[in-house]
């Protein structure tokens, strides 16, 4: 069962990192002294800033390092360690600008800081597991043993947890590595010796028990299952067929042994954090881890063992044969039972079947007789719906056309309002429109007066230049046209005379309605008396020109 547990804690330790931040610090330390690296011995050493870190790391008995100093304008001081700062030699206090607070231990990061200022200790803030073994001790029945306890400390000056930073400079200056472990060993000791001289050799093992029964179950909570018993000491499971029924005394014993052992630890620690405290160091636990005896004892108490398991094993092997004979015997007399009482079953069974078989004819017989009931009262009922149906119906209609009329009565009345003022606001509407439109007219007249004046002298100067362009126009088409004569005299006689002679000229010796015309008119002229006789012999020489053309034209046709 312990190497079971055993198992467990380091799958859950350091196997699984998620497990491992949900556990307690005791049992994380508790494991630590089983399955870690742990230290033999404390030291300091003096090493690069560099891999500080890494040191730390891998040597578990390492708590000082004074690092050295570069030629770099800054130092840069690692996470996880407490870091003493000197100024030629001197310790160099940090003030937070922020805060305003100062402290002996400078935090984590870079700094600005001159080449003679450098990082003169840097102390782990680990949880340190010292192995402290203790040889020859003397038990109280003069038997020789060896037990190995294991002690786990932290250094303090972590100002997060409300401690003092100064610690961390006496632990630098006054105690120092190689000294914490010797008074530690010392007392260790002493504690461990006077352990082993008040109990006897059989008794032994419950000290190395004592960490590992209830003060490890309240620390492991569920991780282990509370009814499992891990060194076979709890009283509610204890089988004491295993463990014998002769030996009560020598596990009262144990007991004893067991309290004695846990007590011894915890006064142990007790008084070494009275004494390391102030000194700037706490003791987390104490753990015995084991306890040696002599071959010759060790295979004495294995033979006792031997004896007792084979005892156990005699009375278990009766115990089962014995066992088995009653329950077999019960089998029979509870087969017996279950037939007697399958027979009264089946008896009270068939009793009840014919029971309730009459019952079932009394109830169809009732439920015929409810049939008929029912139907009859149901016809009767539809009767009765159907002409409250018919009245319902007829009463509704009524209200339906006495609604109906109302609503008409009410949609003309409201038709007629609503023709009535659409009437009015339409003639309003157009009255407005007719006031609008004469206003419009009249700004319009008005802007069109407006317009008139200012561009009637413009429009003058218009029609004037228009007047003259159709005059140029009428002048170009008379200069162009081909049957245009013009006159350079005035008299209305004169005129006809040249008119008519052009006409009948272009005419030649073509009779036409234009050659007519001329003769006619020059013919009333002289016979109206209207030309003097020089111009009435011209007429006469046109006319007979005329005359003569067109009869040439006739004798050559």
């Amino acid at each position: 069962m312990v190497v079971a547990v055993k198992y467990l804690l380091l799958v859950v330790t350091f196997i699984t990192p998620y497990m491992r931040r949900k556990i307690p610090r005791e049992v994380f330390l508790f494991s630590l002294s089983y399955f870690s690296t742990m230290a033999t011995t404390l030291y300091s050493d003096s090493t690069s800033l560099s891999n500080a870190s890494a040191r730390f790391s891998t040597e578990p008995g390492l708590l000082l390092l004074r690092p050295s100093r570069g030629i770099k304008p800054y130092i840069c001081i690692p996470s996880g360690m407490y870091a003493l700062v000197s100024r030629h030699g001197a310790d160099e206090v940090y003030r937070d600008k922020v805060t305003g607070r100062s402290s002996i231990v400078w935090p984590p990061g870079i700094h600005m800081a001159p080449p003679w200022v450098k990082i003169s200790a840097l102390v782990t803030q680990q949880t340190i597991v010292l192995d402290l073994p203790v040889k020859a001790c003397k038990t109280r029945d003069n038997v020789t043993l060896n037990i190995d306890v294991a002690l786990a400390f932290r250094i303090m000056g972590n100002a997060e947890y409300g401690e003092d930073p100064e610690l961390v400079r006496k632990f630098v200056y006054e105690l120092k590595p190689r000294g914490l472990e010797q008074q530690l060993r010392d007392a260790q000791d002493e504690a461990v010796r006077g352990l082993a001289r008040s109990l006897k050799h059989t008794e032994i093992y419950g000290i190395r028990s004592g960490n590992y029964t209830d003060k490890m179950r309240q620390m492991l909570g569920s991780i282990v299952d509370p009814n499992v018993d891990l060194e076979g000491l709890k009283e509610g499971h204890r089988d004491e067929t295993l463990v014998g029924e002769c030996d009560e005394v020598d596990r009262e014993a144990a007991r004893s042994a067991t309290s004695e052992g846990i007590d011894v630890t915890e006064y142990m620690k007790q008084r070494l954090n009275k004494q390391f405290m102030p000194q700037g160091v706490e003791i987390l636990s104490i753990m015995i881890q084991s306890c040696t005896l002599p071959q010759d004892i060790s295979n004495q108490m294995e033979e006792k063992t031997k004896v007792i398991s084979l005892n156990a094993q005699q009375r278990m092997y009766h115990q089962n044969n014995m066992q088995n004979t009653r329950m077999e015997e019960e089998i029979v007399t509870l087969m017996q039972t279950f037939e007697e009482q399958r027979v009264q079953e089946e008896s009270s069974g068939r009793e009840m079947i014919n029971e309730e078989k009459v019952k079932l004819d009394d109830a169809k017989a009732e439920a015929v007789k409810s049939q008929a009931v029912i139907v009859e009262e149901g016809i009767a009922r539809i009767q009765k719906l159907k002409a409250e149906s018919a009245l319902e119906v007829q009463r509704i209609t009524s209200r339906k056309d006495e609604s109906i009329s109302a609503m008409k009565l009410e949609a003309q009345r409201e038709a007629a309002n609503l023709h009535a003022s659409t009437k009015l606001e339409v003639e309003r509407k157009i009255a407005q429109a007719f006031i609008a439109a004469a206003k419009n007219r009249a700004e319009a007249s008005r802007l069109l007066a407006r317009a008139e004046g200012i561009t009637a002298p413009m429009l003058h100067h218009k029609n004037v230049h228009e007047t003259k362009l159709k005059h140029i126009q009428v002048c170009r088409a008379l200069a162009n046209a081909d049957n245009m004569i013009l006159c350079d005299s005035d008299d209305v006689d004169a005129n006809v005379i040249v008119i008519a002679d052009s006409i009948l000229a272009d005419a030649g010796n073509r009779l036409s309605r234009s050659s007519v015309l001329a003769e006619l008119s020059l013919m009333n002229k002289v016979t109206r008396g209207m030309f003097d006789d020089e111009r009435v012999s011209v007429v006469h020489e046109a006319v007979n020109g005329h005359h003569r053309q067109i009869t040439n034209g006739h004798n050559d046709y």
